[in-house]
């Protein structure tokens, strides 16, 4: 008999700590919800936008950085600054490629400008969008 209520409490604390587990995991997802939320906000703006990714690269997060600008061109894909500081992210991430890629899409919105002269800095140059168009990869 002892042992069955040895067992049975056993039971219980492991249902405890299951429990507690379970809700500590609610927790972090809804403060992780409530994190990417606030990014999504903040980055709706292209100077939302530029500022975050400015912050995560910054404190080393060259990948969200990224990210951000991304998403914000998915809003405003004509958006020279973004776009320029995606090239520039990209190819300090050693994507030279699509850095480039990003920088030859600069070079034909904005010829001659200074967010150009930061992705040909960075990425050693751009190229003609004629290069990738004519490649089979599209704008």
């Amino acid at each position: 008999m002892a042992t069955l209520v040895a067992l049975g409490s056993a039971g219980t604390a492991r249902a405890q700590e299951a429990a507690d587990a379970t809700s500590m995991d609610q927790r972090v997802d809804a403060q992780v919800v409530a994190e990417l939320e606030a990014e999504a906000d903040q980055s709706s703006s292209e100077a939302g936008a530029l500022a975050l990714s400015q912050s995560k690269s910054e404190k080393g997060d060259l990948t969200g950085a990224a990210a951000v600008l991304e998403r914000y061109l998915l809003i405003d894909k004509n958006a020279i600054e973004p776009r320029s500081q995606y090239a520039v992210l990209l190819c300090r991430l050693d994507d030279l490629q699509s850095g480039k890629f990003e920088g030859a899409k600069v070079a034909s919105e904005a010829p001659g400008s200074e967010a150009l002269d930061r992705v040909k800095a960075m990425c050693g140059g751009v190229t003609d969008l004629s290069e990738y168009t004519g490649g089979g990869m599209e704008q």
